[in-house]
């Protein structure tokens, strides 16, 4: 097993409960919400503060980009404007 360090952070307590709410509807505790934090940070080099709630039609349309599926491409965009109507 990996060594461990103890982090102390100081957060505005209105804040810090808000928060708590949501690691728990999640199911998680908050130094596994750090943790998560911290290894997202190291794989991707970046800060991960890009979330959304999407909605369900955005998150299939994700999902089929992903797996391309029912995916329509265009040579140039003359050809997406007249699929278009436009």
């Amino acid at each position: 097993m990996k060594e461990k360090e103890l982090i102390n952070i100081s957060i505005e307590s209105d804040i810090k409960a808000a928060v708590e709410e949501i690691f728990e509807q999640f199911g998680m505790t908050k130094s596994e919400a750090v943790e998560l934090f911290y290894r997202q940070v190291a794989l991707t080099k970046d800060i991960p503060f890009v979330h959304r709630n999407l909605n369900k039609e955005t998150i299939e349309a994700i999902e089929e980009l992903q797996i391309q599926e029912n995916l329509k491409t265009y040579e140039n965009f003359t050809e997406l404007r007249q699929d278009l109507g436009v």
